[in-house]
């Protein structure tokens, strides 16, 4: 069989992604990630074949994923039509990031010519791959039109939370008042324009795919009606030189703090820096903090603080009593898959980690705290943390929720008889 992976350009999606293809590969298929050409290092040098779509100064930079924003007054018509509380965290991750992401590589409808380089480079790729089966990033919706015009069986394979999924359920549970107020479902008017493009239909099948791969726990998944493959996230962040003081038992509790690859990427946590630092100021502990030197510029680091530019969560976490972080959900799930108790500090403009925030909170993993608490509160919970055994038992039994689901090689047969039957 061949499988072809598309990923968003990011190394948060492409990160859960890789395990599954190293599985696929295991079993004797073909595998290739295609992706936007700035990720093509990161795939290959995870021991992927990498299939760059366009190049560089062809298609748009996922920098750039700001300017597809919804304009606001869409946004606030859709999200009023469809009765939708203004407090909806994951409705407005929906309507802002996750639409943004998707509209950066899908043109519109009577688009420049010069905008519909990614899509077609998708299309052709496929065509010259002949993949059996296509799994796709809900991001890169356009993977399904080019598997169907290939005639490729084609899934989602989610990254993360299934924002999609649960919008398409509010949207069909509201299609006459849509209608009523001359509205489209935004995610069939994301991609229809390369549907037609390239002589494909719009149905459920092709904005949900014929089944959806899922890697989130049971008590974090999202409602969806269609049909899942839940599997195992395997907590795969990058790879690095082992450091030799990792080898040595820390003399106090060692906590870990990090601030993700996307913040560092679009430079949104800079604030925050500042006010953990402050926070683990003289915490009896050992902190390591994966910040980088635009991070760290013109700030004083204390003393019980070592700081690395990058290293790996899953090298780092087994000697962890705690984690400090955003919120994001590949930091999240690792923690999850070491039983790391958690202390989430995010603000409330990063509204896409709100619910992970949430997630840690009910399953007594951790704790959350607003960003804009005073460093001492942060410094107070997080010794709260460090001294309450119940966080750490509450992480082992999530743990093992964790290793119930079904591993990446587990999935492979469920790979195998779907896209047969799809033939």
């Amino acid at each position: 069989m061949r499988v072809m992976i598309v990923v968003w350009p990011l190394t948060a999606h492409l990160h859960p992604a890789l395990p599954i293809a190293w599985a696929l590969q295991g079993a004797g298929h073909d595998v290739c990630v295609a992706s936007h050409p700035d990720l093509s290092g990161a795939i290959t040098d995870a021991g992927a074949d990498a299939i760059e779509l366009g190049t560089p100064d062809t298609v748009p930079s996922p920098a750039a994923v700001g300017d597809f924003l919804l304009p606001a007054q869409d946004r606030e018509r859709l999200t009023a039509t469809l009765s939708i509380p203004p407090d909806d965290d994951l409705w407005t991750t929906f309507s802002t990031y996750t639409l943004a992401a998707s509209r950066l590589f899908h043109p519109e409808e009577n688009a420049a010519q010069d905008r519909w380089r990614s899509v077609d480079a998708l299309v052709e790729a496929t065509r010259g791959w002949r993949p059996d089966l296509v799994l796709w990033d809900p991001n890169w919706p356009s993977a399904a039109v080019a598997a169907r015009a290939c005639g490729a069986a084609q899934a989602r394979l989610l990254w993360g939370p299934d924002y999609i999924g649960r919008a398409e359920l509010l949207i069909d549970r509201h299609r006459k008042e849509l209608a009523d107020a001359g509205l489209r479902d935004p995610v069939a008017e994301t991609v229809r324009p390369a549907a037609e493009r390239h002589g494909v239909n719009v149905d459920t099948e092709l904005l949900l795919g014929m089944f959806t791969v899922d890697p989130m726990l049971p008590c974090m998944r999202m409602p969806f009606r269609g049909r899942t493959v839940p599997v195992r996230r395997i907590p795969y962040t990058g790879h690095a030189v082992v450091p030799r003081w990792l080898d040595a038992a820390p003399r106090r509790p060692r906590v870990a703090l990090t601030l993700g690859t996307t913040q560092r990427a679009y430079r949104n946590d800079l604030g925050l820096v500042e006010t953990l630092l402050e926070a683990v100021d003289g915490l009896d502990a050992e902190v390591v903090a994966t910040l980088d030197a635009s991070q760290l510029a013109g700030r004083a680091v204390p003393d019980n603080v070592r700081t690395v530019d990058y290293l790996p969560l899953d090298l780092l976490l087994p000697t962890c009593a705690a984690i400090v972080h955003h919120g994001g959900i590949g930091t999240l799930s690792t923690a999850i898959a070491h039983s790391v108790p958690q202390l989430v500090v995010s603000d409330e403009s990063a509204v896409a980690y709100a619910s992970n925030a949430r997630h840690v909170s009910a399953g007594g993993i951790g704790l959350s705290v607003d960003a804009a608490q005073p460093a001492a509160e942060i410094r107070r919970q997080l010794r709260r943390l460090l001294t309450d055994a119940d966080f750490g038992q509450n992480a082992d039994r999530m743990r093992t929720d964790w290793l119930s689901m079904p591993s990446p090689s587990d999935i492979v047969p469920t790979l195998e008889r779907l896209t047969t039957d799809r033939h």
